[in-house]
Protein backbone atom coordinates (compact mmCIF):
# COMPACT_ATOMS: atom_id res chain seq x y z
CA UNK A 1 0.00 0.00 0.00
CA UNK A 2 1.38 3.49 -0.82
CA UNK A 3 2.15 5.77 2.10
CA UNK A 4 -0.64 8.11 3.16
CA UNK A 5 0.05 11.62 4.41
CA UNK A 6 -1.98 13.07 7.29
CA UNK A 7 0.34 15.89 8.36
CA UNK A 8 -0.80 18.79 6.18
CA UNK A 9 -0.52 21.27 9.06
CA UNK A 10 3.23 20.65 9.18
CA UNK A 11 3.71 21.12 5.44
CA UNK A 12 1.70 20.46 2.31
CA UNK A 13 2.86 19.60 -1.22
CA UNK A 14 3.13 22.65 -3.48
CA UNK A 15 0.53 23.20 -6.14
CA UNK A 16 1.72 21.98 -9.58
CA UNK A 17 1.60 25.52 -10.94
CA UNK A 18 3.73 26.69 -8.02
CA UNK A 19 6.29 24.01 -8.82
CA UNK A 20 6.37 25.12 -12.45
CA UNK A 21 6.69 28.77 -11.47
CA UNK A 22 9.68 27.95 -9.25
CA UNK A 23 11.28 25.82 -11.98
CA UNK A 24 10.85 28.49 -14.64
CA UNK A 25 12.17 31.25 -12.43
CA UNK A 26 15.26 29.25 -11.50
CA UNK A 27 15.93 28.43 -15.15
CA UNK A 28 15.03 31.74 -16.80
CA UNK A 29 14.43 34.59 -14.33
CA UNK A 30 17.42 34.27 -12.04
CA UNK A 31 18.61 37.89 -12.30
CA UNK A 32 18.84 40.10 -9.22
CA UNK A 33 15.62 42.13 -8.87
CA UNK A 34 17.61 45.09 -7.52
CA UNK A 35 19.72 45.38 -10.68
CA UNK A 36 18.85 48.19 -13.08
CA UNK A 37 19.52 46.33 -16.33
CA UNK A 38 16.76 44.72 -18.38
CA UNK A 39 17.10 41.29 -16.79
CA UNK A 40 16.97 42.71 -13.29
CA UNK A 41 13.99 44.87 -14.11
CA UNK A 42 12.10 41.88 -15.51
CA UNK A 43 12.73 40.09 -12.22
CA UNK A 44 11.48 43.17 -10.35
CA UNK A 45 8.34 43.29 -12.50
CA UNK A 46 7.60 39.63 -11.76
CA UNK A 47 7.96 40.18 -8.00
CA UNK A 48 5.64 43.16 -8.03
CA UNK A 49 3.15 41.29 -10.18
CA UNK A 50 3.09 38.48 -7.59
CA UNK A 51 2.74 41.05 -4.81
CA UNK A 52 -0.26 42.65 -6.51
CA UNK A 53 -1.94 39.30 -7.00
CA UNK A 54 -1.51 38.21 -3.38
CA UNK A 55 -2.57 41.64 -2.11
CA UNK A 56 -5.75 41.34 -4.14
CA UNK A 57 -6.50 37.96 -2.59
CA UNK A 58 -6.03 39.44 0.90
CA UNK A 59 -7.85 42.71 0.10
CA UNK A 60 -4.88 44.86 1.15
CA UNK A 61 -2.64 47.33 -0.67
CA UNK A 62 0.38 45.75 -2.40
CA UNK A 63 2.78 48.14 -0.69
CA UNK A 64 1.68 46.83 2.72
CA UNK A 65 3.11 43.34 2.05
CA UNK A 66 6.67 42.28 2.83
CA UNK A 67 8.02 39.05 1.35
CA UNK A 68 9.90 36.97 3.93
CA UNK A 69 11.50 33.53 3.96
CA UNK A 70 9.21 32.06 6.63
CA UNK A 71 6.43 32.96 9.03
CA UNK A 72 9.00 32.64 11.82
CA UNK A 73 11.11 35.36 10.21
CA UNK A 74 8.01 37.49 9.63
CA UNK A 75 7.05 37.27 13.32
CA UNK A 76 10.57 38.14 14.43
CA UNK A 77 10.75 41.13 12.07
CA UNK A 78 7.35 42.34 13.21
CA UNK A 79 7.76 41.93 16.95
CA UNK A 80 11.38 43.10 17.14
CA UNK A 81 10.48 46.08 14.99
CA UNK A 82 7.64 47.02 17.35
CA UNK A 83 9.68 46.41 20.51
CA UNK A 84 11.32 49.86 20.85
CA UNK A 85 7.91 51.55 20.93
CA UNK A 86 5.85 48.97 22.79
CA UNK A 87 8.07 46.71 24.90
CA UNK A 88 7.38 48.58 28.16
CA UNK A 89 3.60 48.26 27.82
CA UNK A 90 1.88 44.95 28.63
CA UNK A 91 1.38 42.50 25.78
CA UNK A 92 -1.56 40.09 25.73
CA UNK A 93 -0.62 36.87 23.94
CA UNK A 94 -2.48 33.68 23.11
CA UNK A 95 -0.98 31.08 25.50
CA UNK A 96 -0.89 28.36 22.83
CA UNK A 97 1.13 30.48 20.41
CA UNK A 98 3.97 29.01 18.42
CA UNK A 99 7.51 29.47 19.74
CA UNK A 100 8.21 31.58 16.64
CA UNK A 101 6.06 34.22 18.32
CA UNK A 102 6.91 33.57 21.97
CA UNK A 103 10.69 33.73 21.49
CA UNK A 104 10.93 37.35 20.27
CA UNK A 105 8.65 38.40 23.14
CA UNK A 106 11.11 37.22 25.81
CA UNK A 107 12.64 40.69 26.17
CA UNK A 108 9.31 42.47 26.65
CA UNK A 109 8.62 43.77 30.14
CA UNK A 110 5.19 42.22 30.82
CA UNK A 111 3.34 39.37 29.13
CA UNK A 112 -0.24 38.41 29.97
CA UNK A 113 -2.05 35.41 28.59
CA UNK A 114 -5.28 35.84 26.70
CA UNK A 115 -8.15 36.08 27.47
CA UNK A 116 -6.69 38.33 30.17
CA UNK A 117 -6.07 41.81 28.74
CA UNK A 118 -4.24 44.05 31.23
CA UNK A 119 -4.75 47.82 31.50
CA UNK A 120 -2.64 49.89 29.09
CA UNK A 121 -2.12 46.85 26.89
CA UNK A 122 0.01 47.84 23.90
CA UNK A 123 0.15 44.62 21.85
CA UNK A 124 -2.22 41.73 21.27
CA UNK A 125 -1.07 38.56 19.52
CA UNK A 126 -3.69 35.97 18.57
CA UNK A 127 -3.52 32.86 16.40
CA UNK A 128 -6.34 32.64 13.88
CA UNK A 129 -6.11 28.84 14.09
CA UNK A 130 -3.99 26.67 16.34
CA UNK A 131 -1.61 24.43 14.41
CA UNK A 132 -1.97 21.49 16.80
CA UNK A 133 -5.61 21.46 17.88
CA UNK A 134 -7.13 23.20 14.88
CA UNK A 135 -9.23 25.39 17.20
CA UNK A 136 -10.20 28.76 15.70
CA UNK A 137 -9.91 31.99 17.68
CA UNK A 138 -11.25 35.52 17.30
CA UNK A 139 -9.26 38.68 17.81
CA UNK A 140 -10.20 40.46 21.06
CA UNK A 141 -11.24 44.09 20.80
CA UNK A 142 -8.53 46.13 22.53
CA UNK A 143 -8.41 49.88 22.01
CA UNK A 144 -5.05 51.60 21.48
CA UNK A 145 -3.18 48.32 20.97
CA UNK A 146 -1.40 46.87 17.95
CA UNK A 147 -3.34 43.72 17.10
CA UNK A 148 -1.29 40.97 15.46
CA UNK A 149 -2.90 37.97 13.82
CA UNK A 150 -0.92 34.76 13.22
CA UNK A 151 -2.50 33.37 10.04
CA UNK A 152 0.18 30.77 9.30
CA UNK A 153 -2.14 27.81 9.80
CA UNK A 154 -5.43 29.36 8.68
CA UNK A 155 -4.33 30.65 5.27
CA UNK A 156 -5.50 28.32 2.53
CA UNK A 157 -7.91 26.48 4.82
CA UNK A 158 -10.29 29.34 5.66
CA UNK A 159 -10.97 32.84 4.35
CA UNK A 160 -8.74 35.29 6.21
CA UNK A 161 -10.24 38.56 7.48
CA UNK A 162 -7.76 41.31 8.29
CA UNK A 163 -10.29 43.95 9.28
CA UNK A 164 -9.86 43.15 12.98
CA UNK A 165 -6.06 43.46 13.15
CA UNK A 166 -3.16 45.78 12.33
CA UNK A 167 -0.55 43.24 11.24
CA UNK A 168 -0.47 39.58 10.23
CA UNK A 169 1.89 36.84 9.12
CA UNK A 170 1.31 34.11 6.54
CA UNK A 171 3.16 30.89 5.67
CA UNK A 172 3.54 29.71 2.08
CA UNK A 173 4.37 26.03 2.42
CA UNK A 174 1.17 25.20 4.30
CA UNK A 175 -1.16 26.55 1.57
CA UNK A 176 0.32 25.09 -1.61
CA UNK A 177 3.29 27.38 -2.00
CA UNK A 178 6.98 26.49 -1.70
CA UNK A 179 9.11 26.70 1.42
CA UNK A 180 11.14 29.88 1.47
CA UNK A 181 8.21 32.23 0.89
CA UNK A 182 6.03 33.89 3.51
CA UNK A 183 4.33 37.22 4.11
CA UNK A 184 4.33 40.02 6.65
CA UNK A 185 1.43 42.46 6.36
CA UNK A 186 1.44 45.73 8.28
CA UNK A 187 -1.19 48.44 8.30
CA UNK A 188 0.38 51.84 7.53
CA UNK A 189 1.26 53.99 10.52
CA UNK A 190 2.42 51.31 12.94
CA UNK A 191 5.28 52.31 15.30
CA UNK A 192 7.59 49.83 13.57
CA UNK A 193 11.31 50.11 12.90
CA UNK A 194 13.26 47.99 10.44
CA UNK A 195 15.57 45.47 12.12
CA UNK A 196 17.05 43.85 9.01
CA UNK A 197 18.74 46.67 7.11
CA UNK A 198 18.87 46.69 3.34
CA UNK A 199 17.31 48.47 0.36
CA UNK A 200 15.00 45.59 -0.56
CA UNK A 201 11.28 45.41 0.24
CA UNK A 202 11.08 49.19 0.67
CA UNK A 203 13.87 48.98 3.26
CA UNK A 204 11.78 46.74 5.50
CA UNK A 205 13.61 43.45 4.96
CA UNK A 206 17.16 43.37 3.64
CA UNK A 207 18.52 40.62 1.40
CA UNK A 208 18.05 39.74 -2.25
CA UNK A 209 14.49 38.56 -2.76
CA UNK A 210 14.02 34.85 -3.44
CA UNK A 211 12.33 35.29 -6.80
CA UNK A 212 11.52 31.58 -7.45
CA UNK A 213 9.91 31.14 -4.03
CA UNK A 214 7.95 34.39 -4.36
CA UNK A 215 6.64 33.47 -7.80
CA UNK A 216 5.70 30.02 -6.51
CA UNK A 217 3.78 31.67 -3.68
CA UNK A 218 2.05 33.97 -6.13
CA UNK A 219 1.01 31.01 -8.27
CA UNK A 220 -0.37 29.12 -5.27
CA UNK A 221 -2.30 32.19 -4.11
CA UNK A 222 -4.26 32.19 -7.36
CA UNK A 223 -5.84 28.92 -6.23
CA UNK A 224 -6.75 29.98 -2.67
CA UNK A 225 -10.52 29.99 -3.23
CA UNK A 226 -10.43 26.50 -4.73
CA UNK A 227 -8.19 25.26 -1.91
CA UNK A 228 -10.44 26.74 0.77
CA UNK A 229 -13.47 25.06 -0.79
CA UNK A 230 -11.68 21.70 -0.88
CA UNK A 231 -10.66 22.05 2.75
CA UNK A 232 -14.18 23.06 3.80
CA UNK A 233 -15.49 19.87 2.21
CA UNK A 234 -13.27 17.82 4.55
CA UNK A 235 -15.29 18.67 7.69
CA UNK A 236 -17.78 15.77 7.31
CA UNK A 237 -14.91 13.36 6.65
CA UNK A 238 -13.09 14.62 9.76
CA UNK A 239 -16.26 14.28 11.84
CA UNK A 240 -16.85 10.73 10.62
CA UNK A 241 -13.25 9.83 11.47
CA UNK A 242 -13.59 11.20 15.00
CA UNK A 243 -16.97 9.55 15.56
CA UNK A 244 -15.57 6.16 14.55
CA UNK A 245 -12.45 6.18 16.72
CA UNK A 246 -14.25 7.50 19.80
CA UNK A 247 -16.90 4.73 19.73
CA UNK A 248 -14.41 1.93 20.41
CA UNK A 249 -14.43 2.42 24.17
CA UNK A 250 -10.65 2.90 24.28
CA UNK A 251 -10.59 6.27 26.09
CA UNK A 252 -9.86 8.33 22.98
CA UNK A 253 -10.85 12.00 23.24
CA UNK A 254 -11.17 14.67 20.56
CA UNK A 255 -9.44 17.82 21.79
CA UNK A 256 -11.43 20.88 20.83
CA UNK A 257 -14.64 19.01 20.09
CA UNK A 258 -17.51 21.48 20.10
CA UNK A 259 -15.26 24.45 19.30
CA UNK A 260 -14.92 25.97 15.83
CA UNK A 261 -11.98 24.18 14.22
CA UNK A 262 -10.06 23.86 11.00
CA UNK A 263 -12.03 21.48 8.78
CA UNK A 264 -9.04 19.24 8.09
CA UNK A 265 -7.68 18.79 11.63
CA UNK A 266 -8.29 16.18 14.34
CA UNK A 267 -6.31 16.32 17.56
CA UNK A 268 -6.84 13.09 19.48
CA UNK A 269 -5.88 12.19 23.03
CA UNK A 270 -5.12 8.47 23.34
CA UNK A 271 -5.31 8.46 27.12
CA UNK A 272 -2.89 6.00 28.75
CA UNK A 273 -0.83 5.50 25.60
CA UNK A 274 2.50 6.94 24.52
CA UNK A 275 1.92 9.33 21.63
CA UNK A 276 5.44 9.10 20.24
CA UNK A 277 5.32 5.30 20.21
CA UNK A 278 1.93 5.32 18.48
CA UNK A 279 3.15 7.85 15.94
CA UNK A 280 6.17 5.68 15.17
CA UNK A 281 3.97 2.60 14.79
CA UNK A 282 1.69 4.42 12.36
CA UNK A 283 4.74 5.62 10.44
CA UNK A 284 5.94 2.04 10.06
CA UNK A 285 2.44 1.09 8.91
CA UNK A 286 2.61 3.73 6.17
CA UNK A 287 0.86 6.73 7.72
CA UNK A 288 2.48 10.13 8.27
CA UNK A 289 0.93 11.77 11.35
CA UNK A 290 2.28 14.10 14.01
CA UNK A 291 2.62 14.28 17.76
CA UNK A 292 1.93 18.02 17.47
CA UNK A 293 3.77 20.91 15.89
CA UNK A 294 6.47 19.70 13.51
CA UNK A 295 8.81 22.25 15.10
CA UNK A 296 8.46 20.47 18.46
CA UNK A 297 7.89 16.84 17.51
CA UNK A 298 11.54 15.98 18.05
CA UNK A 299 11.38 17.20 21.63
CA UNK A 300 10.40 15.13 24.65
CA UNK A 301 8.78 18.23 26.17
CA UNK A 302 4.96 17.98 26.04
CA UNK A 303 3.15 20.53 23.91
CA UNK A 304 2.22 23.74 25.73
CA UNK A 305 -0.65 24.16 23.26
CA UNK A 306 -2.25 21.11 24.89
CA UNK A 307 -1.39 21.83 28.52
CA UNK A 308 -2.76 25.37 28.30
CA UNK A 309 -6.15 23.79 27.59
CA UNK A 310 -6.05 22.17 31.03
CA UNK A 311 -4.59 18.78 30.14
CA UNK A 312 -1.82 17.24 32.23
CA UNK A 313 1.74 16.69 31.04
CA UNK A 314 1.05 12.96 30.87
CA UNK A 315 -2.03 13.53 28.73
CA UNK A 316 -0.12 15.90 26.45
CA UNK A 317 2.34 13.08 25.76
CA UNK A 318 -0.57 10.95 24.54
CA UNK A 319 -1.80 13.29 21.79
CA UNK A 320 -1.60 12.81 18.03
CA UNK A 321 -2.60 15.29 15.34
CA UNK A 322 -4.17 14.16 12.08
CA UNK A 323 -4.36 16.89 9.43
CA UNK A 324 -5.72 16.01 6.00
CA UNK A 325 -4.57 17.35 2.65
CA UNK A 326 -7.28 19.14 0.62
CA UNK A 327 -7.73 16.15 -1.70
CA UNK A 328 -7.97 13.50 1.06
CA UNK A 329 -10.24 10.61 0.10
CA UNK A 330 -12.67 8.60 2.28
CA UNK A 331 -10.81 5.40 1.40
CA UNK A 332 -7.59 6.87 2.80
CA UNK A 333 -9.29 7.84 6.04
CA UNK A 334 -10.82 4.35 6.28
CA UNK A 335 -7.34 2.85 5.96
CA UNK A 336 -6.09 5.17 8.73
CA UNK A 337 -8.99 4.17 10.98
CA UNK A 338 -8.21 0.49 10.45
CA UNK A 339 -4.53 1.07 11.34
CA UNK A 340 -5.38 3.00 14.50
CA UNK A 341 -7.82 0.32 15.60
CA UNK A 342 -5.19 -2.35 15.10
CA UNK A 343 -2.49 -0.46 16.97
CA UNK A 344 -4.55 0.72 19.94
Amino acid sequence: MPRLYFDANASAPPHPEAVEAVRQAMAEDWANPTSTHREGQRARFLIEEARRGIAGALAVAPGELVFCASATEALHLLLRGLQPALWDRPAAVFPGEHSACLNPLRDWSRISWLPEVPPECGTVVQMAANNETGILYTMPVVLDAVRIKDCAQAWGKLPVDLSDCDAAVFSGHKMGGPRGAALLWMRPGLPWEAVMEGPQERRRRGGTEDLPAILGLGSAARHLTERQQMNAALAPLRDAFETEVTTWGRDIEVIGLGSPRLPNTSCLLFRGRNGEALQASLDLAGFAVSTGSACHSGSVKPSHAITTLGYSLEEARSVLRFSMLPDAQPSEVEALVAAIKLLT
